[in-house]
């Protein structure tokens, strides 16, 4: 018997025996999936014991705000970021001390495949329960009376999660991963709040960006029509434009070319334009490598920030409201979709387009050289924690200890750039092939930017080798446990390959093949197995600050609001009368979320306050 409540009296009454539980499960059901335009029918709440479904249609929630905005009683969802932002937007209320079983479970099955992680999916899981999804979709526009299923259907809602809760519990222990478990629900509100305050863009100036690049792809493809025209199929009116978009008609154009204006051979035309790569472009030798590049990088603009990128202005509230994944990659990541805020270049004017409102600044800050501070905390390396205490250029005093020279960002500057990719590389598991795009030198070959990268790599590695043993200890342990761990215990577990076993009737190259496979998939292990303790440690240290700055908004009532986050950045608007106190805040918050990870080095952060994004 569901217990169906039309009035606020109803609602009041049911407070007291709330009031007493240890832990909530909370529910909503909503005529749609946008906060800001439709509204919440059903709101569910009770433990195991007691489920109670109300009609917010004729009763108000009002009753219900000192629990659900309290931090003494645990209010378990599943997606607790979708029910957040609908409870804010329709009721004014944001819970607090929200655990969410969809990320839990996404933090204990990290990197194991699986189904999905859906209540569907959780309940056959840990059940074997099936269960029906499908009366969810006749909430969609709905109003009125309901049918007995569909409050069957909210009140089980409340009960799957608190269900499931009871069953992850065990194994976060286990797997001692209460840690970043805690961290994850904690952050809900933080993510949350930043979808749903939105971020404000000048679509004007977009505009204005985006008729400009139309024109420079425009150019570009006219100056490389007048040198393909020869070597383009035409029709009865002439030269027919090629598709400088499709690699097949960009590669036989360019293989025409060269064969006609270098004297290329067949051999020489497969060795050399395999693909239309940059890297493959970028290493031929004729004029037109500058053109497609050109053209590439306009159309890269116009397809990535083009006109589609305006349809996500929220209609009603004027604003961006993007989609920010928690759990976005398995390292901890946070990702970003419709639209990818992360992918906006860092000081384009393209950034600079996204602009606090009226009366109001932005404050970006990011941890300065956050990837290369973890690499020296986990590997002590003393060169590294000196260059950071002292504060020195680590970049070029790691190059003036490979190279034997002085480097500073003036002299030897090539050297520098060369000790800086490497730097950078390591928290991505960067080997030899991708240290060679980086500094690699057009006159020379492929094979040659090669040599001397492995060169550089391991004078590299013979100059630090406590980093060195730090990543090929990151790289065997990833292998000999099946996981790795971030310095806050997150987990990532891998795959592992089984080893092949030789068949008596297989062909020698189909067991050798194998062999050769397995050891491709070990190495791609150990390049995860490198980078996640570095970047999933960033990732930990990002969302810490997110929840503190929150936190610190909240109790000191500031005029300031979370607005957009990229890896180790926190963006935040604020009314600019509190611009320096607000940012001095986030700068605060940032440094000491990382001194929880951090501990031997200073955790550095750079922040700015402009009328709009910078960095």
């Amino acid at each position: 018997m569901v217990n169906f409540l039309r009035t606020t009296e109803e609602v009041e009454a049911i407070v007291p025996n709330l009031e007493k539980k240890k832990i909530l499960g909370v529910d909503t059901e909503t005529t749609g999936l946008d906060p800001f335009v439709d509204k919440v029918l059903l709101l569910q709440i009770g433990d195991l014991e007691d489920q109670y479904v109300i009609d917010t249609q004729s009763a108000k929630i009002e009753p219900l705000r000192p629990i659900l905005e309290g931090i003494k009683i645990p209010k378990v969802l599943h997606n607790a970021n979708f029910d957040y932002k609908f409870i804010r937007s329709n009721f004014g209320i944001c819970m607090e001390n929200m655990i969410d079983t969809m990320l839990i479970e996404m933090v204990i099955r990290n990197g194991v495949k699986r189904s999905g992680f859906g209540l569907k999916h959780l309940m056959k899981d840990y059940f074997e329960q099936e269960i029906s999804k499908e009366e969810q979709t006749s909430f969609i526009g709905h109003k009125g009376d309901f049918t007995e299923k569909q409050l069957e259907y909210a009140r089980n809602d409340v009960i799957y999660p608190l269900r499931i809760l009871e069953q992850q519990i065990p194994i976060a222990i286990k797997e001692e991963l209460e840690f970043t478990i805690k961290l994850e629900c904690q952050a809900v509100a933080a993510f949350a709040d930043m979808e749903y305050n939105g971020i404000l863009l000048d679509t004007a100036r977009w505009k204005k960006l985006i008729r400009e690049a139309d024109k420079g792809k425009s150019a570009a493809k006219k100056k490389l029509d007048k040198i393909f025209q020869r070597f383009a199929p035409g029709d009865l009116f002439g030269f027919v434009s090629i598709n400088y978009d499709s690699d097949q008609q960009l590669r036989d154009a360019l293989r025409r070319l060269l064969k006609s204006e270098r004297n290329f051979s067949e051999k020489q035309l497969e060795e050399r334009l395999p693909d239309t790569s940059r890297e493959t472009i970028v290493a031929i030798d004729h004029p037109v490598k500058d053109l497609i590049l050109e053209y590439r990088t306009h159309q890269k603009v116009v397809s990535t920030y083009g006109r589609g990128f305006l349809k996500h202005v929220h209609k009603k509230t004027g604003r961006i409201h993007p989609n920010f994944r928690q759990l976005g990659a398995e390292s901890g990541r946070v990702s970003c979709t419709r639209p990818n805020l992360q992918n906006i270049k860092a000081g384009s004017d393209f950034r600079n387009s996204f602009i606090a409102g009226k009366g109001r600044k932005m404050i970006t800050a990011d941890y300065s050289g956050c990837e290369l501070r973890i690499i020296a905390e986990c590997s002590q390396d003393p060169v590294f924690l000196r260059t950071f205490n002292d504060g020195g250029d680590l970049h070029s005093i790691v190059a003036s200890t490979m190279f034997k020279k002085e480097v500073t960002k003036d002299k030897n500057k090539h050297l520098r750039k060369a000790a800086k990719g490497i730097n950078f590389g390591l928290a991505y598991g960067m080997g030899a092939q991708g240290l060679s795009v980086i500094i690699g030198n057009d006159s020379k070959s492929d094979e040659e930017n090669l040599r001397e990268a492995e060169k550089m790599l391991d004078q590299y590695f013979k100059s630090y080798p406590t980093i060195k043993d730090f990543l090929d200890g990151s790289a065997e342990e990833g292998v000999k446990m099946g996981y790795s761990r971030t310095m806050g215990g997150r987990k990532r577990y891998y795959s592992l390959p089984p080893v092949p076993k030789r068949d008596e009737h297989e062909s020698d190259d189909t067991f050798f093949e194998a062999r050769k496979n397995r050891r491709r998939q070990l190495g791609a292990i150990q390049r995860k197995a490198k980078n996640t303790p570095i970047q999933g440690t960033s990732a930990d240290m990002t969302k810490l600050a997110m929840v503190w700055i929150r936190e610190e908004i909240k109790n000191q009532n500031l005029d300031a609001k979370l607005i957009n986050t990229v890896h180790d950045e926190i963006v935040v608007e604020c009314g600019e009368e509190i611009a320096e106190k607000t940012c001095e805040m986030v700068k605060e918050m940032m440094t000491k979320s990382g001194e929880v990870f951090i501990k031997s080095i200073p955790a550095d952060v750079d922040a700015s306050i402009e009328d709009h994004w910078t960095k």
